[in-house]
């Protein structure tokens, strides 16, 4: 069951871009979103109340919060950005490459934030990565007719979205099991 439940976690979350190109002509960005974590809620819901309910003894109301703010942080938060920037005529490649800057930052704030510090070499690699996603950004942006710049920010914030909301699991004393996370990360989302 854990290995169906990963393929469908797997292609829900890859076809996001697909579906924000194709939804993002004809429905609010909020609507589109909605419609994908509803249903997905519904199903993680059900199987929570018959196989895994063994997987939530023992949570606090805190680890609920922290797994709802979580939820919030990285599927809301993230994917909110995407299908906008992607609405606001940002083109879906451009997104996926802003967004895939995720690992960077994270790199970059872990010294700081988790004490796990970055040698000179990966700061190297780094900054050549930053460097190339600015090189295209700003390639696509002159490109593109009709699209404001500010824009372009908007999957920025929503990767800094999902930076912190990785930082937030990364601090957590306690292990939530992932089914139980994944329920509450998309009734959030759905709600």
């Amino acid at each position: 069951m854990n290995v169906l439940l990963s393929v469908a976690f797997v292609i829900c979350w890859s076809s996001g871009f697909i579906g924000a190109k194709l939804g993002a002509g004809s429905a609010d960005a909020v609507t589109i979103l909605m419609w994908r974590f509803l249903p997905l809620a519904l199903v993680l819901g059900a199987f929570a109340v018959v196989r895994a309910r063994a997987a939530w003894r023992g949570l606090t109301a805190r680890d609920l919060l922290r797994q709802c703010v979580i939820g919030a942080l990285s599927q809301s938060g993230y994917l909110l950005t995407v299908y906008y920037a992607i609405q606001l005529g940002v083109s879906s490649g451009t997104t996926a490459l802003i967004d895939g800057t995720q690992p960077l930052v994270a790199g970059a704030l872990a010294g700081p934030l988790l004490r796990q510090y970055v040698s000179g070499r990966q700061w190297l690699g780094l900054c050549l990565g930053v460097a190339g996603v600015l090189v295209v950004t700003s390639a696509d942006a002159a490109a593109a007719r009709g699209v404001p710049l500010w824009a372009y920010a908007v999957p920025f914030l929503g990767m800094l979205s999902l930076v912190a909301a990785t930082f937030l699991e990364s601090r957590a004393r306690r292990t939530v099991a992932p089914s139980v996370a994944m329920t509450i990360h998309c009734g959030t989302s759905a709600a």
